[in-house]
């Protein structure tokens, strides 16, 4: 499965509800609720309307209408972590006073870097799932270190979707520093990056008490595992 070639980046999960106003009230308790299941907690923005903290491997932000819960690291499906994710849904459910939900969805992010882009759409290409013309098309080599490309497949029907993405991407890091205080004043980064990203989510009203958030991520892993086969042949 292609899944067991790359490695777990992102786990993202995300409401969106009728207006809250109960935020402009309870705004500091969503802050330390949050700090009793993630440690080291850090404050990024305070607003009545929107909350975001950030801590290790986490990112919270609370709005008016729409909350997301981001978690970075290759443990992000963890049992742990499967529990935080839920606690979190508990205490958005229950301080926000949510009876329905308009959208719940949660994204998986995957990668692997190897050292050039070719050898990343080398891998894509041998999937079989798109044609690479053999060449020179659109006066662009065939073989230049900048070629990249993205396939995206979207199921949706009146009740739920699904996306999966696949591309090859290069990435640049540039960042000018004080001289003063480090050697190096000039960081220049580059890394090469084949990316999954699978997003599913329920659309329309869902019943926020029933609803079981621990439920739902095991049958997003579930669901992803079971069928990202029948999509990529690997």
């Amino acid at each position: 499965m292609i899944l067991d070639s790359l490695k777990l980046r992102n786990v993202i999960v995300q409401l969106r509800y009728a207006d809250a106003f109960e935020l402009w009230d309870r705004a500091g308790a969503v802050g330390r609720e949050f700090c009793n299941i993630w440690p080291d907690l850090q404050l990024l923005e305070g607003q009545p309307q929107q909350q975001s903290l950030k801590g290790p491997g986490v990112q919270i932000q609370t709005g008016f209408n729409q909350a997301t819960l981001t978690l970075t690291g290759s443990n992000s499906f963890d049992q742990r972590k499967q529990q935080q994710i839920k606690d979190t849904f508990e205490i958005w459910r229950k301080i926000l006073g949510l009876e329905e939900v308009k959208r719940i969805s949660t994204r998986a992010i995957y990668v692997k870097e190897l050292a050039s882009i070719k050898e990343l759409n080398s891998e894509l290409i041998n999937l079989n799932m798109v044609h690479w013309p053999t060449e020179k098309v659109f006066d662009q080599p065939m073989d230049a270190e900048l070629n990249t490309f993205e396939i995206a497949y979207k199921f949706e029907d009146a009740n739920s979707f699904a996306f999966l993405r696949l591309k090859t991407e290069l990435i640049k890091f540039e960042a000018d520093l004080d001289p003063d205080f480090v050697d190096e004043p000039e960081i220049r980064k580059t890394k090469n990056r084949l990316v999954l990203d699978f997003d599913r989510g329920l659309l329309g009203s869902v019943n926020a008490e029933k609803f079981r958030m621990d439920d739902w991520i095991k049958g997003f892993q579930h669901l992803m595992r079971r069928d990202i086969g029948k999509v990529i042949k690997a």
